[in-house]
């Protein structure tokens, strides 16, 4: 990747196999951020990236958002229902039942259900009436309706305690199962289960 003409990755190859948990870790500013931003087409990379025997290049940012979920540190929320926000970007007629399944297999549906409207309870802009992990998990729950190819996690438990730590955790475990993952590592007790581990310098 370039940044102002500033190369970031140089002579970097690797081959991931489909349905690989494969962990990044590496101290800031090292590149792994950069190297997620490629895949996902977010920044400029001189060298090839091929997903499923297609050119990156060659794919729309549509194809890329259908193939590839991330959920950054800070997962995007809109002004509206929790309901509106794990449904948001879905491309298809999604029930209710399919919603509320997705926020149990992300671990806020008892969250959600303690709270007066329930699911029309209302995000400020931002989440800023969540916390962190709430946050995280119900852009965890959005991916659970998407079903993508290809997860990748940035960091996704660097700013929780240690209980949403854990919750965190089992709904990355269950959003995983049999899915091509890539974890950028904040500790690298998260990644211990990881089928390969990726260091960065």
């Amino acid at each position: 990747p370039e940044s102002e003409d500033k190369v970031i990755l140089d002579n970097f190859n690797i081959d991931i196999n489909k349905g690989t948990y494969l962990g990044i870790a590496g101290p800031s500013g090292c590149g792994k951020s950069s190297l997620i931003k490629s895949i996902c087409k977010l920044e400029k990379a001189n060298g090839t990236i091929i997903i499923d025997n297609i050119n990156l290049n060659n794919l729309s940012r549509k194809d890329i958002s259908k193939l590839i979920a991330l959920v950054p540190q800070s997962p995007f929320l809109i002004a509206g229902t929790i309901y509106e926000n794990i449904t948001y970007g879905i491309d298809r007629e999604v029930s209710k039942d399919e919603v509320e399944e997705a926020s149990k297999r992300a671990y806020i549906f008892d969250y959600i259900n303690s709270l007066p409207e329930k699911f029309d309870t209302m995000v400020s802009e931002g989440g800023n009436n969540l916390s962190g992990g709430q946050r995280q998990r119900i852009a965890i729950a959005r991916i659970f309706l998407r079903k993508p190819k290809i997860l990748i996690l940035d960091e996704a438990t660097s700013s929780v305690d240690t209980r949403t730590e854990v919750l965190i955790q089992k709904a990355m475990d269950e959003l995983m199962k049999n899915r091509t993952s890539f974890i950028i590592a904040h500790r690298l007790s998260t990644i211990k289960n990881a089928d390969l581990i990726l260091v960065m310098k």
